[in-house]
């Protein structure tokens, strides 16, 4: 067993002495093995919290490499309740960051205090039992690492180089499943409008945007024996008005790269202001994605995985990671603009979806959902280049600017919420009240 091993071992098994010993477990977080291996490694191993003992059953997901939160989900289950199973989230966030239970509980409490336990979103949140934080103690490996970086360091371009503390996080969640679990589209898409409909209460009554909306983040549960989408992973979510406040620059650009808004890439103005319409973009290549990629293998074991990827799935450059931002952007353009992902204008979005497809119901959706968002990247190309040309003129130009926030009236809540209420000529089941009224 290497030293790697050892250190992450004693992270598990003992992670305060471990952290206050060490000071920073990037490099033992980090170490690049496989998940498998990982995963054999982990298992039964113990983690002591303040609410008690908890046996890893299982590596969910691991974060590779040394830079980032450097994030462990793993399942467990209580030591002394077998029963008990729990998610439990390992992390190295930045102390400057809010962290996720703070938002999920402020959310959830202004749930509460409008409906009380039985609101309809609480359904659609994930709930967090427990959480902690491990900080470093005075002249730890993290104190000596900074101290060195702050004196030594820069950027390329001359700037000054600041560390950013970080601290060991663990978070308890109660067990949510993967969508990829599901086991008929119509599943799918009831999960999706739940996600649709908890989003925008999200912006509209807390204030708060998700930021990261992929297709690990978009989960469910069963409530009552009924599928309910939940959006889960708030690590990256803020504040409306933390971000209206602040200036846009590019290191607030975040998410997954291939769900990711095309602005967010730097396709257009680098730096943009994360907004609503940008996770509701997200949504649309959370559902592109999975349609057109996978099909549905129906085993008949309750809870398995029953997602298949597509042989030679389109979008594969995607999830390169060869790819640069603004290249993936510029795939996205065109995809918006002329209707293929590719060079090849004979692969339109209806050819994407083969004849015997799992997911064949998700092409209306799809096809009606890139109309707005051609509108509203239209009308702003329109708009850029009046304006740039009245410039080189040197004429006056007085013509309205394209409303940056939903592009013209065409990337809102509504143009999703009309499309996406119904699937396979079914309405979907939607919450108790009218969200245009919040």
């Amino acid at each position: 067993m290497n030293s790697v091993d050892r250190g992450f071992r004693s992270i598990i098994h003992d992670h305060r002495k471990f952290t206050h010993k060490l000071g920073y477990m990037a490099t033992q977080l980090g170490a690049t093995k496989g998940d498998r291996v990982w995963s054999n490694l982990l298992k039964n191993m113990v983690l002591q919290t303040e609410i008690g003992a908890y046996v890893i059953v299982e590596v969910l997901f691991r974060q590779a490499g040394l830079v980032g939160r450097l994030t462990y989900v793993v399942k467990a289950h209580h030591q002394d309740r077998p029963t008990e199973t729990v998610v439990i989230k390992i992390s190295c966030p930045s102390l400057s960051r809010e962290p996720e239970e703070k938002l999920v509980n402020a959310a959830r409490d202004a749930a509460i205090e409008i409906g009380g336990e039985s609101h309809w979103v609480l359904k659609h949140l994930p709930k967090i039992v427990h959480a902690e934080d491990i900080e470093t103690t005075p002249g730890s490996t993290q104190d000596r690492v900074a101290s060195f970086l702050n004196k030594e360091a820069s950027y390329v371009d001359g700037g000054k180089y600041h560390y950013e503390y970080r601290t060991l996080h663990i978070v308890i969640l109660e067990e949510l499943f993967s969508i990829n679990k599901l086991s008929c589209a119509s599943d799918f898409a009831q999960v999706f409008f739940d996600v649709l409909n908890c989003h925008k209460w999200l912006h509209d009554v807390p204030r708060i945007l998700h930021r990261d909306i992929s297709m690990s983040n978009i989960m469910y549960r069963y409530h009552d024996g009924a599928v309910c989408g939940v959006l889960n992973d708030m690590d990256l979510s803020s504040l409306v008005a933390d971000l209206e406040q602040q200036k846009a620059t590019s290191s607030m650009r975040t998410g997954t790269p291939p769900f990711m808004a095309v602005d967010l890439l730097g396709s257009h103005k680098s730096g943009t202001v994360h907004l609503y319409r940008h996770d509701l973009e997200s949504l649309f290549y959370v559902m592109l994605i999975l349609s057109t990629r996978h099909r549905i293998s129906y085993n008949g074991i309750p809870r398995a995985n029953n997602l298949v990827k597509r042989v030679a799935p389109p979008f594969s450059e995607w999830f390169k990671s060869s790819l640069t931002w603004e290249q993936l952007g510029a795939a996205k353009d065109r995809l918006i603009f002329k209707g293929f992902p590719s060079d090849d204008p004979t692969m339109s979005l209806d050819k994407l979806f083969p004849p015997d497809s799992s997911f064949i119901g998700f092409r209306n959706w799809i096809i009606r959902l890139r109309a707005p968002m051609k509108r509203g990247f239209e009308a702003r190309v329109a708009y850029d280049d009046e304006l740039a040309l009245a410039q080189a003129e040197g004429v006056e130009f007085d013509s309205e600017s394209v409303d940056e926030k939903t592009l013209g009236k065409n990337i809102q809540y509504s143009a999703f919420f009309a499309v996406m209420k119904s699937f396979a000529g079914k309405a979907l089941r939607a919450p108790p009240v009218n969200l245009d009224t919040l």
